[in-house]
């Protein structure tokens, strides 16, 4: 899985080389780097999202599954982000409202990222972790917000969206007793 989440990142660092040396236009490099990066980044985030409903409904452990969609979903916005800052440079890309809020995201998704480690759970305690791992609800929200700026609401936005109403007290309810049913017989 750790593979698959380099694979993205790395076609984006070779857009932007190629850009760089002039083999493909700029324009070319941000329509390749969105397609890679910033759709299946918000896909890989909702799918994530939605890893806890997932286990409520079947009673199987997500954590593994939530954990390496986490590390993509990070690799991906990453070099989303690094694509902007190099095309546009720094100061232009926090200029629109759309990019604050997507930058706000990566910056509250770093500690999420560098925390997702085994080790980071012993030396944090399991309950400072999951506090900080609470985070996800904001960086949720503010993806949502940097999606509906850019105006292109995709499955990602609707995989987040279906994440928020699964987390709702009566859809919690129904399916955890789903699941149990399910799995009672």
């Amino acid at each position: 899985m750790i593979m698959l989440a380099t694979i993205a990142p790395l076609l984006i660092a070779g857009a932007i080389g190629a850009a760089v040396v002039g083999l493909i236009s700029p324009e070319t490099m941000i329509e390749f780097a969105l397609a890679a990066g910033e759709n299946p980044g918000m896909i890989t985030f909702g799918a994530m999202f939605l890893a806890s409903p997932v286990q409520w409904l079947t009673g199987r452990s997500q954590v593994r599954v939530r954990k390496y969609l986490g590390i993509t979903f990070f690799l991906l916005a990453l070099s989303n982000g690094a694509m902007f800052i190099l095309e546009q440079g720094l100061a232009a890309s926090l200029g629109a409202p759309f990019l604050i809020a997507g930058s706000v995201a990566l910056a509250l998704a770093l500690p999420l990222f560098l925390t997702s480690s085994r080790k980071a759970q012993r030396a944090m305690g399991m309950s400072r972790w999951r506090t900080l791992h609470k985070l996800t609800y904001v960086v949720a929200a503010v993806l949502m917000g940097h999606v509906l700026l850019i105006g292109d609401i995709g499955p990602g936005f609707v995989l987040v969206m279906l994440g928020f109403i699964a987390r709702t007290a009566p859809v919690r309810r129904w399916l955890s007793e789903r699941g149990a049913r399910r799995r009672l017989g």
